[in-house]
């Protein structure tokens, strides 16, 4: 999965400046968790690009959840072709490796744009699933600031409802997002909120019900912007477990992000993405 971002990157880098960089980030952050059975070190780390060449866009993403000897790898890479009638056709790449245990899905995709809003169509297969994989997919520009949007992704015999609203204001950003599955539910808002100076104050809460067995975090904390778009962070979150010990958790980390997608296809990985996070309470970083 690196090595395939690398070469998508190197592919974008040799147009010259016909190329622009429309999004980037990255991100390596420290968590540790801590009850009265004792603590849990977790590290998480990735990055994403997205870049435009007239009507190509090409996209990937890298994502690695490490901690207590297992590691969750997941990622994504993604090429689509704009047409003059609003139609855009592409295909995406998405990996998942856990322990060993890998699964690849490979997708291709239509979607049509007008106005301020996306809908569109993907199917994927993957030798190591057993059906096809399914979604339908729309977003609305609310403003130049703000989207909103939803999958509907059918996977392995079963229906995910993915929604998200992502948010990003002069003085304050605010993302949601709501998954649905036949087994979990997920409910997580995030935003930050700037003070002046460099310094914001974030926040999160977020609610997963998984057959009965309900979790609740939440998390306040601050950052400081020491270079455009890279900043230091540190915040301190709770997990309160239905039927069991609570847990605390204290997070740093740097994180670097500019620009904002263009494309509103999102692949597998983002939404396992979002889900992995919320199990975790992870939701404000």
């Amino acid at each position: 999965m690196k090595n395939l971002m690398i070469t998508t990157a190197l592919c974008c880098a040799a147009t010259g400046a016909a190329a622009e960089l429309t999004y980037g980030s990255a991100f390596v952050n420290h968590h540790n968790f801590e009850n009265d059975g004792g603590n849990i070190d977790l590290t998480t780390l990735g990055g994403a690009a997205e870049f435009r060449l007239n009507q190509l866009t090409f996209s990937g993403e890298f994502n690695r959840i490490d901690g207590e000897g297992e590691a969750l790898d997941f990622g994504s890479v993604g090429v689509g072709y704009a047409l003059p009638n609003g139609v855009t056709l592409g295909a995406d790449y998405t990996r998942f490796d856990f322990g060993g245990d890998s699964a690849d899905i490979l997708s291709g995709y239509a979607l049509y744009s007008f106005s301020a809003y996306t809908l569109g169509l993907s199917a994927g297969d993957s030798s190591d699933l057993s059906d096809t994989t399914y979604s339908v997919f729309g977003a609305w520009d609310v403003s130049p600031e703000g989207t909103v949007g939803a999958d509907l992704i059918r996977l392995e015999g079963e229906n995910i409802v993915a929604a998200y609203a992502d948010y990003d204001l002069a003085n304050y950003n605010l993302q949601a997002d709501a998954i649905v599955t036949g087994e979990a539910e997920l409910f997580a808002v995030s935003g930050a909120y700037d003070l002046g100076n460099n310094f914001s104050v974030t926040g999160s809460l977020s609610s997963l019900d998984v057959d009965g067995d309900g979790l609740t975090a939440f998390s306040v904390g601050g950052a400081y912007e020491f270079v455009p778009g890279a900043k230091a962070e540190l915040a301190v979150g709770r997990l309160n477990v239905d039927g069991g010990a609570n847990v605390n958790r204290l997070s740093l980390g740097v994180n670097y992000e500019f620009g904002r997608k263009t494309s509103k296809r999102r692949t597998l990985s983002n939404v396992v993405g979002t889900l992995a996070n919320g199990t975790l309470g992870l939701t404000d970083f």
